[in-house]
């Protein structure tokens, strides 16, 4: 619905209005009204809370005078404001020297005037004495002094606070930004960390597939494209899951066994041994899958008898154990670079690096060799509550 005419004007005069506001106050426009306001308001009244134990003639007519005297300290203030804003970004030396020289100057202005509103007991509302000349003579020299004094501490004092606050606002945004960057970098790190997918395994597959239709078992070639897609689509379309259950990354990682058992049918034999208790508990999605990979990998492609793969996942001491043994041994050192069968280290180094993103130092990953001579390793998470609150 297009607005009448005649809320036109209202909504041009609000824009005015604000557009007028944003430019008396163009930086920490928040900060600066508050500050200013605040100060010389609490100033107001514990100046006129004078009348509850000394009595004052004409006190109505005092209370207007403060009015004033209270508007005109807020005017000075703001031109404080005005001068700090000017030498924003100039250091912290031109700040100082605008709370010191500049503001006493405002300060016995203030005072001045203070004396111009205050030496004349005026009626109500009879302000007109105001535009007579001033008589500089009989003025109290040294009450303005002792007036300037105490209005340049409160200008002082309420510039080194806005200073302060202004500067620890700046600060907050820059660690705010710093974090948004920060989480965001991590983020992609994540991502990135988790949508790697060995290349060799999907070759591998789409090998086993024209094999199976070479030698039409259509049926089985049928499972494998079926099951390999359900295994992509879970890898690459899974963004929105980050952070899944136990039980759905077993269920993901041997539905990756069952692939490679299509390779492997004589070879690959796997065992799922979870806790109750360590079901529901929630961890990176695909943390599993290198590991489960490399088993395959570095040990059923290179061995011609049956290859035993154990996935295991328990609850010790408040901390998660996912730990994935096989028949193979890990080597210290590592094997050479002339070894075609060594590893590179890339899954374990995307594991590592996906942990520490996550957890920080609460997480770790290890690699050990069984009494009953398998290779095993260990993934230990902490609980969900450790993981970095910007990651959420």
């Amino acid at each position: 619905m297009t607005p009448g005419p005649a809320n036109r004007p209202a909504r041009q005069t609000g824009a005015k209005t604000a557009s007028l506001f944003n430019r008396l106050f163009p930086v920490n426009r928040d900060l600066a009204v508050k500050s200013i306001f605040g100060v010389w308001g609490a100033y107001f009244l514990f100046v006129s809370s004078r009348i509850l134990y000394l009595t004052q003639n004409n006190a109505d007519a005092l209370l207007v005078q403060r009015i004033l005297m209270t508007s005109i300290c807020i005017t000075f203030t703001w031109l404080l404001y005005r001068l700090l804003i000017a030498v924003r970004g100039h250091g912290m030396a031109a700040s100082i020297f605008m709370l010191t020289l500049p503001t006493m100057i405002l300060a016995n202005y203030i005072a001045i005037l203070d004396q111009v509103v205050f030496n004349h007991e005026a009626a109500l509302f009879d302000l007109y004495y105001l535009l007579d000349p001033i008589d500089f003579a009989s003025f109290d020299w040294a009450y303005i002094l002792d007036e300037a004094f105490t209005r340049y501490f409160i200008l002082a004092s309420w510039g080194a606070l806005y200073l302060a606050l202004s500067h620890s606002q700046d600060v907050q945004r820059v660690t705010a930004h710093s974090r948004q960057l920060e989480r965001v970098n991590r983020e992609s790190e994540l991502r990135a960390l988790r949508y790697q997918l060995n290349p060799h395994f999907v070759f591998n597959a789409l090998n086993s597939v024209s094999s199976l239709i070479i030698d039409r078992q259509n049926e089985q070639a049928e499972k494998l494209v079926d099951d390999l897609a359900d295994y992509m689509r879970a890898v690459l379309t899974g963004g929105a899951e980050d952070m899944i259950t136990v039980e759905q990354e077993i269920d993901q990682q041997v539905r990756y066994l069952e692939i490679e058992r299509m390779r492997f049918p004589e070879r690959l034999q796997y065992r799922v041994d979870i806790e109750p208790a360590a079901r529901g508990w929630s961890i990176p999605s695909l943390i599993v899958q290198p590991l489960i990979e490399n088993a395959v990998k570095f040990g059923v492609a290179g061995v011609d008898q049956p290859f035993n793969i154990i996935i295991s996942a328990r609850v010790d001491d408040d901390r998660l154990r996912i730990s994935v043994a096989n028949d193979g041994r890990v080597r210290i050192p590592p094997r050479t670079a002339d070894d075609r069968t060594a590893g590179t280290g890339t899954g374990l180094t995307n594991i590592q690096q996906r942990l520490r993103a996550l957890y920080g130092q609460n997480a770790s990953l290890f690699l050990a060799n069984s009494k009953n001579g398998m290779a095993v390793a260990t993934i230990v998470l902490p609980d969900p509550s450790l993981i970095f609150e910007d990651i959420r």
